[in-house]
């Protein structure tokens, strides 16, 4: 039972929870597949790194693609071809729209000029109002299909064509839906998951049969082709690269890309841009089957590995060398491709024990990949397993190795193909059975990862009525928001000052 003292703090607080609340700081959105037009796969917006909670859910279709969030929306594309958008802090639906009741589209829309880009499997592209979902356009792109995301740039949607013969097309529409350009190359291979991304005035895409294409983005003439089994072009090809099934991301003058030959082997691909042109500077390490976009920050290269059906890894590399740092297993697949939070404060990771798994590799003493934070900051990977009753999984990079810091099982059982988005505080992400979760952690109302008595002070005017309800201000898990929520998420923020470990559970701090 609370003492007296505890109800004399509950009321100070309550005499003040009129006062001005600091704003919460700026928060970023997930515009498209892996944040944005360079698929970068990484910000700065807090996530929750321990006590994860479900904050709401939602029945869609079936998801085959990660959300976008922008303002106060977050959008799904469900298998179905429809497109929902709800409300980013409580989940209600906002609105709802169709293009076509097309079986599993698989194509990540785009947002951008207040409008939502979504292919589909017939060979349309659609524009809807971001804010009330009207269809403003509609156009037949092809006859084949659209299975590649969007990616969205300075005005212009571009899009590759899928399960076609070669050679497949890449399109370029103004945001009217006008056609621009398109495109296509002698270099076999369509676009099944291959996107593109956007480097200054160059657009850059693999294909499935292993070559990486650059064109120039305003009028889709060709810049430059490499073939990734071809000598000729670069000194660490591979004979057997196989199949492109991931898109391609950027970081500082060079692509990255992984490939699939087969169940047990594939490849990841560090290769030199210049000036729109392929150069031979880089690396290609063998990892197993990939379908994952690489993400790369502070001189580590992350992967996800493994096809389903398969166990999977994620695996760390270092961006100067192409060397394993480490792998952490998983039961299943992980053909999604994996996010990152990057926060300001230390890694709170200890000497590696405990809790740590992954087995080191390769040269972990690197000037480039020996430390977790890099450019700076705690790094916290969050990956999906590619499997029925798959789960979000949380690591810690811990320089050596990897940390699990948690993992997430949704209540449906369906399976996950797809990763998540990161926003405002919160991990979004949906599932095959037909759900769209967002995760958070339990008493951070303002997003900063991390229970302040900013919080409590939200949380006690949340109590009084003077500001709408927020789900992850019920830390005592009674269905609703009062004073005892913020007592506790005042003792939660005292004892974190003091620099102690705190848990909250069932409404107690241990």
């Amino acid at each position: 039972m609370y003492n007296q003292s505890n109800r004399v703090i509950v009321v100070l607080f309550a005499l003040i929870c009129l006062a001005e609340i600091p704003a919460a700081a700026s928060v970023s959105g997930w515009h498209q597949f892996q944040k944005d037009s360079l698929n970068v796969g990484t910000t700065s917006d807090a996530a929750p790194g321990s006590d994860p909670v479900l904050l709401w859910g939602m029945q869609t279709g079936a998801i085959n693609v990660p959300p976008l969030v922008a303002g106060d929306l977050v959008y799904v594309y469900d298998a179905n071809g429809t497109i929902w958008a709800f409300d980013r802090r409580c989940g209600s639906m906002v609105w709802r729209n169709e293009t076509s009741p097309w079986f599993i589209q698989s194509s990540t829309p785009a947002y951008g000029d207040d409008m939502i880009f979504a292919a589909e499997r017939d060979g349309d592209l659609h524009a809807f109002d971001a804010a009330t979902g009207e269809c403003l356009w509609k156009v037949h792109a092809t006859d084949h299909a659209l299975a590649c995301p969007v990616t969205y740039r300075d005005h212009r949607i571009y899009i590759g064509e899928s399960y076609c013969k070669a050679p497949a097309r890449y399109f370029c529409y103004d945001e009217n839906g006008t056609l621009v350009w398109s495109s296509f190359t002698e270099a076999a291979g369509a676009f099944e998951w291959c996107g593109a991304c956007v480097v200054d005035q160059y657009l850059i895409y693999p294909t499935s049969s292993g070559n990486l294409v650059s064109l120039f983005r305003e009028n889709g003439t060709i810049r430059d082709i490499i073939n990734l089994a071809d000598d000729q072009n670069i000194s660490f090809t591979r004979s057997d690269v196989g199949r492109i099934r991931a898109s391609v991301s950027h970081h500082r003058g060079y692509l990255y890309v992984a490939s699939e030959y087969s169940q047990e082997r594939g490849y990841i691909w560090k290769i030199g841009l210049d000036c729109g042109r392929f150069i031979d500077s880089g690396w290609s390490t063998e990892i197993g089957f990939s379908t994952s976009t690489p993400v790369v920050h502070g001189g580590r290269v992350y992967v996800g590995v493994g096809e389903h059906g398969c166990s999977g890894n994620l695996v760390c590399l270092n961006d100067s060398t192409g060397d394993l740092l480490w792998s952490y297993p998983v039961p299943a697949g992980v053909k999604s491709s994996p996010v990152l939070s990057i926060s300001d404060s230390d890694s709170d990771c200890g000497d590696n024990s405990g809790n740590s798994s992954g087995n080191s590799s390769g040269n972990g003493g690197d000037d480039s990949g020996d430390s977790s934070s890099g450019d700076g900051g705690d790094v916290h990977i969050y990956f999906t397993t590619a499997t029925a009753n798959g789960s979000l999984y949380c690591l810690r990079d811990c320089g050596a190795s990897a940390e699990l810091a948690w993992t997430y099982n949704p209540p449906d059982s369906g399976y996950i193909l797809q990763g998540a988005a990161i926003s405002d505080g919160r991990i979004y992400f949906g599932t095959g059975g037909g759900y769209v979760y967002c995760i958070g952690r339990r008493g951070d109302l303002n997003y900063d990862g991390e229970i302040s008595a900013v919080d409590a002070l939200i949380a006690l005017r949340i109590a009084a009525g003077s500001e709408s309800s927020e789900p992850g201000a019920d830390v005592d898990c009674d269905c609703r928001v009062t004073s005892v929520d913020a007592l506790i998420m005042m003792r939660v923020a005292a004892v974190t000052t003091q620099h102690a470990t705190t848990f909250m559970k069932n409404g107690e701090v241990k």
